[in-house]
């Protein structure tokens, strides 16, 4: 998962946070540049490049939730489908 570090200082508590500010900006059609660490920016300058950003960043997502998924289960970490059944049953009282 991508994760943005926070500045723990007040006045960063009332700041918007990144994907805030990334849609205001689109919103209001201004260039959004992005830099990370000591990269070059990226410069997201259209709507179709905006969207394309956020697909990108969803990718990355859900391709890094699947490799946790797998590593959990190289390390044993599951249960059958028939013990989650029972259990969220009970958890939810739900008869069965």
């Amino acid at each position: 998962m991508l994760k943005v570090k926070k500045d723990p200082s007040p006045a960063a508590e009332r700041a918007p946070t990144s994907a805030q500010y990334v849609d205001e900006m689109a919103a209001k059609g201004r260039t959004i540049t992005l830099r990370i660490d000591d990269r070059p920016p990226l410069t997201v300058k259209d709507e179709q490049a905006y969207r394309m950003l956020w697909q990108l960043v969803d990718r990355i997502e859900t391709i890094e939730a699947v490799r946790e998924g797998l590593e959990q289960v190289r390390q044993g970490r599951t249960m059958p489908l028939e013990e989650l059944d029972r259990k969220l049953k009970n958890k939810h009282g739900i008869p069965g």
